[in-house]
């Protein structure tokens, strides 16, 4: 069974720079929860992006934010 978002929980989420015909790219509209060992994260700024340039790398272009803002659409850091 699928949990819904709970919008009391600041958890961290990811999305990721898309590269559309060698133009400057634009972002995905889709957020992929950031999860260790299948548990969805809280959200933390350094501890969620240091799991994320662990997890990915430097080979893609990724910005994080909590529940509240990922939401809305806005990243609150990236990795450019």
């Amino acid at each position: 069974m699928k949990k819904g978002i709970n919008l009391q929980d600041e958890k961290a989420w990811v999305t990721f720079l898309v590269d559309e015909n060698g133009d400057a790219g634009v972002w995905e509209k889709v957020w992929f929860p950031v999860e260790v060992f299948g548990e969805h994260l809280d959200f933390d700024g350094d501890n969620t992006m240091n799991i994320c340039r662990l997890v990915f790398g430097s080979d893609r272009t990724f910005g994080i934010a909590p529940t509240s803002q990922m939401i809305k659409g806005n990243s609150v850091r990236d990795n450019i």
